[in-house]
């Protein structure tokens, strides 16, 4: 997965980092533990996952202190920094922690992806398409990121591009599109024209890929947002599997809003 400003009003920003562990409270007591004792000794916690946690709490703030006590300033804790001001939708300065986590390692493929979504929501798509082609470069079969790049295809008008992402990232994850993950931007669209046509064509990838209900749910919101060429629709064989189910006949009778 849009631009992030764009984005925001079509999909919620998802989490980052990848959780190490559940945290449990310890009581505390006075006297030292023993070898007999039953009570467990405090585990240190370090900084970074402290904020690990915070973000999956969506406590970006608080993550953001948590972080920032962190001695070892790796790529991966940048990429997680930037992330923490990119849910704060601070995007200046979530690109610049995403920079610098590129500066220690220039093929990190999050942290690629996570800057495309800044250019994406600044509306320079090229510069995100060629991000998103560098971190599938740095990493092939991402879907989430080959996902984002059919979402950077469509806001700049390249359909088919953005068809054929779409149906690779369908191929190597079939939950892509409605994913849960800890560690990555996920774009949207930021018209309801480029919404329109995105879902259209995502109808087609689910109906090719034998999702029915996932194909129906997107036809659905084609027309909603404003997709007319009903006889278009009828004729494209994508859809010849659908027609005699009467979920699908229902979606004809009763059309989109077009609002």
């Amino acid at each position: 997965m849009g631009g992030l400003r764009g984005y925001s009003r079509f999909c919620s920003l998802l989490i980052l980092s990848t959780l190490l562990c559940v945290l449990t409270s310890i009581a505390e007591t006075n006297d030292p533990p023993t070898a007999n004792s039953s009570h467990p000794r405090p585990v240190a916690v370090s900084p970074e996952l402290q904020g690990d946690v915070l973000m999956a709490r969506g406590k970006y703030a608080a993550a953001l202190k948590s972080y920032e006590h962190e001695t070892n300033q790796s790529a991966v804790l940048l990429n997680k920094i930037g992330l923490a001001y990119h849910h704060l939708l601070a995007f200046d300065q979530a690109r610049k922690y995403y920079q610098q986590a590129l500066a220690i390692n220039p093929d990190f493929a999050l942290a690629l992806n996570n800057l495309a979504a800044v250019y994406f929501d600044d509306g320079d798509f090229a510069q995100a398409e060629r991000m998103y082609r560098h971190a599938l470069e740095s990493q092939p079969g991402r879907a989430v990121i080959l996902a984002n790049l059919g979402a950077a295809y469509f806001a700049d008008h390249k359909y088919k591009l953005g068809t054929e992402a779409y149906q690779q990232a369908v191929a190597l994850d079939p939950n892509v599109l409605h994913p849960d993950t800890r560690q990555t931007v996920v774009e949207g669209t930021s018209t309801r024209q480029q919404a329109a046509a995105k879902d259209y064509s995502l109808a087609k990838v689910c109906a090719a890929a034998g999702k029915t209900s996932q194909a129906i749910d997107y036809l659905r919101n084609a027309l909603e947002n404003g997709f007319h060429d009903r006889k278009k629709l009828m004729k494209d064989d994508h859809f010849a599997a659908l027609r005699s189910i009467p979920e699908f006949q229902q979606l004809m009778m009763e059309g989109g809003t077009g609002k």
